[in-house]
């Protein structure tokens, strides 16, 4: 059990998905509450009680959306995505749970006037994660081993010569001064570097890195060529120079001629590894 808790996990949800989802259950929570009045809150009466009531909607958005975009921010290195386990998705959604629950608490004690104290709060967090821990356990795993079946048995290449004839790339940084040229079937993989772009390619047998000053999008724009392409929002590769393609819950694994390194493909750029087949 513990060891799964350990294996790779997908963890590259789009920010629109992430709003979409905090602001879409901050509108269901708001109109339950509204519609239905469950928890004795057809005994509460108040001019102001449907702004109350959808406030406790307004608090689920705002929670999951601090936890979504400011929590990594603040701890980058723990949600990177190469660094997401099983275990890890399963505790970032009971922290979500929780910090819900204690959100709306201390909602329900300055707007409601309820009284509180540290074995309720106490209870109320414990029942919640006693309720939410088995489904979401269940959920993960079955999230797990779906992706780990799709990624897990990947096609392989079956010619490693290379395959594109050699020509000229030319990369011009932002400045449009700045230039690097070199053989096509000397690039290896482009990583972006927040606003600078590693290129990494041989020059004489030996590996070198040049740092260019380009957005990796904006170098995308400049290669023309079917087999250099993006696999990721941080990587272009040379598929010319894939020997292997491994595979976990994350996604396909690109592994590179004369290089110590695993290019990372982002599930929807799945399909350049149908190529392979």
């Amino acid at each position: 059990m513990f060891k799964i808790l350990q294996q790779p996990y997908p963890h590259s949800d789009s920010d629109r998905r992430k709003i979409f989802l905090s602001l879409g259950a901050g509108f269901f929570i708001g109109l339950f509450l509204i519609y239905f009045e469950p928890f004795g809150i057809n005994d509460f009466h108040s001019p102001n009680k449907i702004s109350i009531l959808f406030g406790y909607g307004i608090i689920t958005s705002a929670t999951m959306l601090f936890l979504y975009f400011i929590v990594p921010k603040i701890f980058p290195n723990y949600f990177k995505e190469e660094n997401w386990t099983v275990g890890r998705e399963i505790f970032f959604f009971m922290l979500n749970f929780t910090l819900i629950t204690l959100s709306n608490i201390l909602y329900s004690v300055l707007t409601l006037s309820i009284d509180s104290n540290f074995y309720a709060i106490f209870n109320m967090v414990g029942y919640t994660f006693i309720l939410g821990i088995f489904p979401m356990v269940g959920i993960v795993l079955s999230n797990y081993i779906y992706h780990l079946k799709q990624y897990s048995t990947p096609p392989q290449p079956t010619n490693t010569s290379e395959q594109t004839q050699s020509s000229e790339l030319v990369l011009v940084a932002e400045n449009e001064k700045d230039t690097l040229r070199l053989s096509t079937l000397n690039l290896l993989y482009i990583e972006s570097s927040d606003n600078y772009s590693t290129v990494v390619f041989l020059k004489d047998e030996q590996i070198f890195k040049e740092l260019i000053r380009s957005s990796l999008t904006r170098l995308e724009g400049q290669i023309q060529l079917k087999s250099i392409v993006r696999c990721h929002r941080s990587f272009i590769v040379n598929l010319d120079k894939v020997v292997k393609i491994s595979g976990n819950a994350q996604g396909f694994k690109l592994h590179l001629k004369e290089i110590d390194f695993i290019v990372p493909v982002a599930r929807k750029y799945s399909e350049i590894v149908e190529q392979f087949r």
